[in-house]
């Protein structure tokens, strides 16, 4: 059998060398490669120049084999069962040893990447860098795959995700979440740490980003009072020991012990700016339909839109085509935030540059969906999508045409009777090529189109029911011969009556068209 040694067990060799020169057996010791320990194995086992042999471990994996060959003089054939006796003690001191070497290399090596962070971390201008060494050293110690910190904030209750390392936010699950709705995080706040196994404990798995089968959580906090919770998830089912939560208590530690320094994330000079910034961005995006721009239609337009942030994902413009023809687009961005604003900014671009081009491609809602769907495809991340209305108005020849793609299906009210208008694809952005329909409706005196982003259908009450759709067509019943100022009113003052003391986390609008008496 050849032999080849590594140089941390050529001390493996020396022994078997003392071993052979006492006993007059010969001792030899093959380290076991990756991928060659079963064919190793089996030629120890099958061929006739080995009578005895046994493997040695770390208490981890497999090192090798030690092996015992007949010797060549026939006179030490007496000794075969001390020889073998005498191997084996030599082999379990061997394993023994290697076990407990491995034990104090790994520790020595948490110790140094402990310090070499706290040194790195001190050194860090930016509280986010930090937090990202923190995380990045939590994987390396624990052999976990990714990780998150989230933030508590002590007036609201609640937990914000603002770091993680390995994951984007989006595949984090709640984000954003109330401490009392949250048993993993309650539970580390009061034990050492909470383990979740995907198929042991199915009833806690939703805190798992998708594809995890295994997490860890402990808490942040320090004598001056909790910080939030750090999260460390494998996609692996996982074998986690008291040893994991150790480690990621110690970098817990060092967590608090950064946050102290920088007193709140929230307080800092760059969040001011940020918030200067964001408000700066916020006012390029208009909040309402302005409403001299309906003045002279034919039709009459509402628009509500609020963003749970100082910037959102929602869209709702109107572009005038030519005297007497009016388009508009009516979009959800996935996400919140900066991101979902991000999206939006490109759609709403992309609409902009279609409808200033030919009138006959801008009427063509096929045409315009396909093309901003292309668009979003190759300029943003697989994780952003939107979706949306884009309808043109046509009241000379008293038409409707519209493709909605993926967003909620507006309401049409015609002659008092109120229906859902018809879906034709997939959101935007999913897929590079989509086959849109499209659907031509009349228009009438007094009908009335409402549209809305899943913010208004999905709106919580503090009973945890939604709003659904019921909550706007009770209001269409009533209100069919208002103004459409006056029904969207309607619609949002219910609303905000269904919010009281509910969850108020998502971007909202609403948009109301009522065709007025110049048609016919």
């Amino acid at each position: 059998m050849e032999q080849t040694l590594t140089r941390p067990l050529e001390w493996v060799q020396s022994i078997c060398d003392q071993f052979t020169e006492i006993t007059g057996w010969p001792l030899r010791f093959t380290p076991a490669k990756p991928g060659e320990r079963k064919s190793l194995e089996a030629e120890l086992c099958q061929s006739e120049k080995y009578c005895w042999y046994e493997s040695i471990s770390n208490g981890k994996r497999c090192l090798g084999y030690l092996y015992l060959t007949l010797p060549e003089e026939s006179a030490n054939d007496h000794l075969f069962v001390t020889a073998i006796k005498f191997a084996e003690l030599v082999g379990g001191l061997i394993s023994r040893l290697e076990t407990m070497s491995s034990s104090l290399e790994l520790k020595q090596k948490e110790v140094t990447t402990l310090m070499d962070v706290g040194l790195t971390v001190t050194k860090q201008e930016g509280l986010q860098d930090a937090l990202q060494k923190l995380l990045e050293a939590a994987l390396q110690l624990t052999g976990l795959r990714s990780a998150g910190f989230f933030l508590l904030n002590s007036e609201s209750n609640q937990l914000s995700l603002r770091v993680q390392y390995s994951l984007s936010p989006f595949e984090i699950p709640f984000h954003r979440r109330k401490l009392a709705e949250s048993p993993p995080d309650l539970e580390a706040f009061s034990e050492e740490g909470v383990m979740i196994n995907r198929q042991e404990s199915p009833h806690l798995s939703r805190w798992l980003p998708e594809g995890c089968l295994t997490g860890i959580c402990v808490s942040v906090q320090s004598d001056s009072g909790p910080f939030g919770t750090l999260w460390a998830y494998d996609r692996r089912a996982r074998n986690l020991k008291d040893r994991d939560i150790h480690v990621l208590k110690s970098i817990g530690a060092q967590v608090s012990t950064i946050l102290e320094r920088a007193v709140l994330i929230k307080e800092s000079q760059n969040q001011i700016r940020l918030k200067k910034e964001l408000k700066v961005i916020s006012e390029s995006f208009p909040a309402e339909l302005a409403h001299d721009s309906t003045h002279d239609r034919a039709f009459q337009a509402a628009v509500q839109t609020i963003s749970h942030h100082e910037v959102g994902g929602d869209l709702c413009e109107f572009v005038t085509l030519a005297p007497h023809i009016t388009c508009f687009a009516l979009g959800d961005a996935s996400g919140d935030s900066i991101p979902a604003a991000v999206v939006m900014a490109s759609v709403r671009g992309a609409l902009r540059t279609l409808t200033e081009g030919p009138i006959e491609q801008a009427k063509d809602t096929r045409f315009v969906i396909s093309r901003i769907n292309t668009s979003l495809y190759h300029t943003s991340l697989p994780h952003q999508f939107m979706s949306m209305v884009y309808g043109v108005i046509d009241t000379q020849n008293r038409t409707f045409t519209y493709t909605n793609a993926g967003h909620p299906a507006p309401f049409w009210v015609h002659k008092g009777k109120i229906s859902s208008l018809t879906s034709h694809g997939m959101l935007l952005g999913v897929t590079e090529a989509n086959d849109y329909d499209y659907s031509v409706i009349p228009i009438c005196t007094n009908d009335i189109v409402v549209g809305f982003s899943d913010g208004i259908s999905e709106a919580m009450s503090s009973e945890r029911k939604m709003f659904r759709s019921d909550g706007i067509m009770k209001v269409l019943a009533n209100h069919t011969e208002d103004t459409a100022e006056e029904v969207m009113q309607g619609i949002w003052s219910k609303l905000q009556k269904h919010l009281e003391g509910g969850n108020d986390g998502d971007d909202r609008t609403l948009m109301v068209i009522k065709f007025a008496h110049h048609v016919d």
